[in-house]
């Protein structure tokens, strides 16, 4: 079992939250909560396993900028859980299907995906993915997001579940940065990242 030492419960506005954990030294463990907009999406080329995709609006972001900055800060070297690297089965990809790759997209946002992320526990289904996003050029203090893939943490229940998605130390450290810039430095920065990292 984990032990959450660090906790944020991020609202999301359409409803629910995502809970955020740091228990451990190689990453932050991810849940959701009660998330209630599920994404149509058009047109279905979904197979297989396809978990529901979720998308709204983390109501904000400072919290979590400094939640990602504080683990970011303080991870310890040696890991204490042993994370499962994610594995894309049967389904699209969250880049995909947000279709935020595309140009008329980028135009308007700015983009970190993590797709797939690590796991700790059993898991079954489709990978956990999440995707965030900041309007281009405005410095609002929410931020978008499409997720696909996490465990639910049901209301009152501690984050101390034996499974949970996982961002681990590596793409936190680029999170921290994409939380922190500037939305000039945002857009700058991120018209070098790969397509799978924006």
């Amino acid at each position: 079992m984990l032990t959450a030492t660090h906790v944020l419960e991020a609202p999301v506005s359409e409803g629910g939250a995502f809970v955020f954990t740091h228990a451990h030294g190689n990453g932050i463990s991810v849940w959701m909560r009660d998330l209630t907009r599920v994404v149509d999406e058009r047109p279905r080329r979904l197979r297989g396993v396809a978990a529901p995709l979720y998308g709204g609006t983390i109501r904000d972001l400072e919290p979590l900028r400094d939640f990602v900055t504080d683990f970011v800060e303080h991870a310890v070297d040696e890991p204490a859980v042993r994370l499962t690297p994610g594995r894309i089965r049967d389904v699209r990809p969250i880049v995909a299907r947000t279709n935020s790759d595309v140009l008329s997209s980028r135009m308007h946002f700015s983009y970190r995906a993590m797709s797939p992320l690590d796991t700790v526990g059993p898991w079954d289904g489709a990978a956990a993915e999440l995707l965030l996003s900041r309007v281009r050029g405005l410095n609002y203090r929410h931020m978008g997001f499409f997720a696909t893939g996490l465990s639910e943490l049901p209301a009152g229940d501690a984050p101390d579940a034996t499974s949970a998605a996982v961002i681990s130390r590596e793409r936190a450290e680029g999170l921290a940065e994409y939380l922190q810039a500037p939305v000039g430095q945002v857009l700058h920065h991120l018209r070098r990242d790969s397509p799978a990292q924006r």
